[in-house]
């Protein structure tokens, strides 16, 4: 087994603090609080990336502030190695292993395959009525929510936590990829890491996801939702030099300004520049939006070496660590 069965911190565990807690884990955690009702069941997954740490802080404020749970709920900490290496908080995922969120519905020989499978046998033997998984953006963001299902259930579930919802086609491999009609599956991603706001919207969030005796019916705690359709993964090609600077960098396949994660779900207008590109021009560059759509020269432009957007869009998603950029993308937009 690699994901460990674990009790409720007690009062000790409460004095010595959440990062000598996570210490004491003995890795990939499942915690099990009884509810009103013992035979409804509710999931809550985090730390799929061990620097995304909201989820886990928002559990830690009700281990301090016993919600009266409506229903028993689960909450399962992933990649609790990566959540507690070196600095608590600041590792993704080792380098040697895959990203933990990109290993459901498929098979491979690193451990973090394994964990995925038996996070989904749980769900699937509990089946329980919703489940979100809340991760943290690596750049500063407001929140946003993500599924690969339109509809009434899904929204629901996603307007406990925040006001959009992104209906996405393409599959990488996430957690929410394996939804279905009896048990949705909704990402929330609560905002940047570094953002006190992220901390509240998981707290929040949770409280409503936790209490509310029917999450599907409409009440108080649900917010009207902007929903935004098939967004677009854009890319630079794997092997090519990414920069961040407030100009040009001549030896750079591309270079973006350093304060570009202030675009988050900002409107920009067409022809507004995101960069500079090198020799390679729009080449560097690809996308997916899990239709075979929206190919690179039809969203951007290079004027005088600059890359521009060729439509009204919003970014998001958008971050300036180099690392993450790189190996798992420069942004996601959406063409109004």
């Amino acid at each position: 087994m690699m994901l460990h069965d674990v009790s409720w911190p007690n009062d000790e565990d409460l004095r010595r603090g959440l990062v000598t807690w996570l210490d004491t884990l003995p890795g990939a955690s499942w915690l099990t609080v009884p509810g009103q009702d013992s035979n409804r069941h509710r999931v809550v997954v985090t730390l799929l990336h061990g620097n995304e740490p909201s989820g886990v802080k928002a559990l830690w404020h009700f281990v301090q502030n016993p919600p009266e749970c409506a229903v028993t709920t689960h909450f399962c900490l992933a990649n609790v190695k990566a959540a507690r290496y070196d600095k608590p908080f600041t590792t993704r995922h080792f380098d040697d292993k895959p990203d933990m969120n990109r290993c459901f519905g498929k098979t491979g020989e690193d451990d973090s395959y394994g964990v995925a499978a038996e996070i989904m046998a749980r769900i699937t033997d509990l089946k329980p009525e919703a489940v979100v998984d809340l991760h943290n953006t690596s750049g500063s963001s407001p929140s946003f929510s993500v599924s690969i299902v339109d509809d009434e259930k899904h929204q629901q579930i996603a307007s406990l936590f925040t006001e959009r919802m992104l209906c996405t086609s393409v599959r990488l491999g996430a957690l929410m990829e394996q939804t279905t009609d009896q048990s949705p599956i909704v990402t929330v991603e609560c905002g940047g890491a570094a953002d006190h706001a992220a901390h509240e919207v998981a707290q929040n969030g949770l409280h409503h996801f936790l209490t509310a005796e029917n999450i599907f019916v409409n009440h108080g705690d649900f917010r009207p939702l902007d929903l935004l359709y098939h967004p677009v993964r854009v890319q630079l090609k794997k092997g090519l030099e990414l920069c961040y600077h407030d100009r040009k960098v001549d030896d750079a396949d591309l270079t973006l300004p350093l304060d570009i994660d202030r675009h988050n779900f900002g409107c920009m207008a067409a022809d507004s520049m995101i960069g500079w590109l090198g020799e390679k021009g729009l080449d560097a560059m690809i996308t997916n939006d899990g239709g075979g759509g929206h190919p690179i020269y039809a969203l951007f432009y290079e004027h005088d070496g600059e890359l521009r957007l060729k439509h009204a869009s919003k970014l998001f998603m958008i971050t300036t660590k180099h690392h993450i950029a790189l190996s798992d993308c420069l942004f996601y937009m959406v063409v109004d």
